[in-house]
């Protein structure tokens, strides 16, 4: 059977579901619960909002790894995790460092024009760590005990 098309004016199923759903559930159970209750058609927005803000992820990955990382970026970038997630890094927030990796198996790996957020204590465990470059995507890493990254300025000084 193939998948039949979603109805006029609606680009998905998901879509359509929303527009149409039952939201009366709901609205009725917070009737008696709440002060401030949200219409059905507040509901149906809200809803329609997260579609949307996961059609955006699927869209620009990135979206996600801002999300993840927006409190370590807030602390290493001195600006408001909320400006970080909605108006992405800029390229003021980058230098002239590159941050290297050298794995246990001997596999090393460098970014240029990037920095690093995440914790990499000394204590055996395993832990994650992003990467953020200007030009090169935004990456997460899992760092063993015996794995090492650092951050140094690149030869040559700033572009």
């Amino acid at each position: 059977m193939s998948t039949p098309t979603p109805p006029t004016d609606f680009q998905s199923w998901l879509d359509y579901a929303i527009a149409t759903m039952d939201a009366r559930g709901a609205h009725l159970e917070r009737v008696f619960n709440e002060d401030n209750i949200p219409s059905q058609d507040d509901i149906r927005a809200a809803a329609q909002e997260e579609l949307d803000h996961l059609k955006k992820k699927a869209v620009m990955p990135w979206i996600g790894m801002l999300e993840n990382w927006q409190k370590a970026l807030s602390k290493k970038l001195g600006r408001s995790a909320e400006d970080i997630v909605e108006g992405n890094l800029l390229a003021t927030d980058f230098s002239n460092d590159s941050v290297h990796f050298q794995f246990d198996d001997g596999t090393d790996l460098t970014f240029r024009r990037a920095f690093y957020v995440g914790e990499t204590p000394a204590d055996g465990a395993i832990h994650r760590v992003a990467v953020f470059t200007e030009h090169c995507g935004y990456h997460e890493f899992w760092i063993g005990p015996r794995d090492r990254i650092s951050a140094s300025p690149m030869p040559g000084g700033p572009i």
